[in-house]
């Protein structure tokens, strides 16, 4: 994770940063652009609009039933409306040079961070029961901060302003950015495994905030370090609301992915970036065979979960995702005869089957958004011991994807029912991973899916039960038609292969 922090983070948060700290700390205090009135008007207008558009996102997380969204949209809209504040307190508005104004805007970002509570804690107890009654915390949080703005506005010196640069200063710096960072983090993740453009937004707009409180430790008013803290606070505001809008309007499937609050972020993270060419290889599996089609949506899940109990990056669960997903693609090229066969195959349609991972590989590698899980289709039949196929590579030189991918599949293929036998009880599939454990799979994949299962049981209803479904329903119905608008160009699949 810190790796992965370092390298997504670095090209966006470090210029900003110090773009910030210069700005904050080298201008003079004399230094000033614009006038008093002139400020006012523009900071009071990107404030309102902020707050117009955090609005916007509360109300349709409230009136769509999206907890996540509206919880989101409550923390912006409480930025916003300090922010608002903040504006209408400077000198050359309503009001002359007063504490008020100071008191607002270091309050916003902290004031923010506890209306969050439940996405920053959403794995902890007090998080989860925050979350349960999520509507009654977001009315709180909007009417809470019209309370106090209220307050600050009729009063705007009856609360004295924390010393520039001073201890407490500092402290709502240090809060902000670590609060802001975590918020960040959380949607950058997410923007790593679904590649979506509104989880990145989302990411740059809640660290925007926490980096423009920077500025208390000394930018004089007006001076640029004041006018540059302004300008990425309201931007990084636009751009949180306009990611969640973006997401919302592009994705009405976040009304279902969304509901349990926070619970299944990776799997709802990896459906929404699901491009087309993935759904029609899925919808042709079913086409195929309806019992394969299910296994990999269920492997898929199993995987992912398996993954972030392993604690893999971002990368490595999209890896582990779309493998799971994608692993036996390739059966879509084996003779149905020798696909749905109920008896034991003979060594020449073995070897067909067998084929599968190299098929797999060969379609999906021509497409540079799949490549990277090329490898995880290939070795997915592959066994510490070197006896796997295609390649006989062993422990060390398996991909980690592969390796639990391997584990689940085994692990699904022994316990589902199939049209020609009944699945095996649980506890004996789990015995003959056990058994196999450093020969036919790797010791620690065993362990972390055994372990997941034991905790959080099966796949019982896959949230990727909707993938290849509502892509192509109603469009193609035949599985050659689905398996020509999936595949390469004539030509390349042999050329891979």
């Amino acid at each position: 994770m810190v790796r992965f922090a370092v390298r997504w983070w670095a090209p966006f948060v470090v210029p900003m940063a110090m773009i910030l700290a210069i700005a904050a700390l080298g201008s003079a205090r004399d230094h000033t652009w614009g006038s008093p009135g002139f400020a006012f008007g523009v900071v009071l207008a990107l404030t309102v609009l902020c707050a117009a558009f955090a609005l916007i996102v509360l109300t349709l997380g409230v009136v769509r039933r999206l907890p996540e969204v509206a919880l989101l949209g409550a923390v912006l809209w409480v930025a916003s409306l300090l922010g608002v504040t903040h504006a209408l307190l400077l000198p050359g508005g309503v009001s002359a040079a007063n504490p008020g104004s100071t008191v607002a805007i270091m309050a916003a970002v902290p004031c923010a961070l506890a209306a969050a509570l439940p996405v920053l804690l959403d794995q902890t107890p007090l998080g989860r029961r925050l979350a349960g009654r999520w509507r009654a915390w977001v009315a709180l949080w909007l009417v809470g901060p019209v309370v106090v703005s209220v307050g600050l506005v009729l009063s705007p010196g009856l609360v004295h302003a924390p010393r520039a640069g001073g201890f407490v200063a500092v402290a709502v710096i240090a809060t902000s950015l670590l609060g802001t960072g975590a918020l960040s983090l959380r949607h950058l993740r997410l923007y790593a495994i679904g590649r979506r453009g509104g989880s990145l937004m989302v990411s740059l707009g809640f660290i925007a905030p926490g980096l423009a409180t920077i500025a208390f430790l000394g930018a004089g008013a007006l001076s640029p370090g004041w006018w540059l803290a302004h300008l990425v606070d309201g931007l990084g505001v636009l751009f949180a609301a306009g990611g969640l809008l973006i997401a919302h309007w592009r994705d009405r499937s976040l009304a279902i992915v969304l509901s349990p609050v926070l619970t299944r972020e990776p799997l709802a993270a990896l459906e929404l970036g699901l491009t087309p060419v993935v759904h029609d290889f899925i919808a042709a599996l079913e086409a195929k065979d309806e019992v394969t089609r299910e296994h990999v949506v269920r492997v898929s899940e199993l995987a992912m979960r398996a993954g972030e109990r392993a604690d893999m990056g971002p990368l490595a669960l999209r890896a582990v995702g779309l493998g799971g997903l994608l692993h036996d693609v390739g059966k879509l090229l084996t003779p149905q005869a020798i696909l749905t066969k109920p008896g034991g195959l003979t060594g020449p349609e073995r070897a067909v089957i067998e084929r599968h991972t190299l098929d797999g590989e060969a379609m999906i590698s021509p497409y540079p958004h799949l490549a990277m899980v090329a490898g995880v289709v290939r070795s997915h039949h592959e066994r510490p011991d070197g006896r796997g196929y295609p390649d006989g590579l062993t422990a060390r030189e398996i991909p980690a994807a592969a390796a639990i991918v391997s584990v689940v599949d085994a692990w699904d293929a022994m316990v589902s029912d199939r049209p020609y036998r009944e699945g095996m009880p649980r506890d004996r599939a789990a015995a003959i991973l056990r058994e196999g454990a450093g020969s036919q799979w790797s010791n620690r994949a065993v362990d972390t899916v055994l372990a997941e299962l034991d905790e959080h049981g099966p796949v019982a209803a896959p949230a990727l039960q909707r993938v290849g479904r509502s892509h192509t329903q109603g469009t193609r119905a035949d599985a050659e038609d689905l398996l020509a608008a999936c595949l390469p160009e004539p030509g390349s699949l042999s050329a891979a292969t």
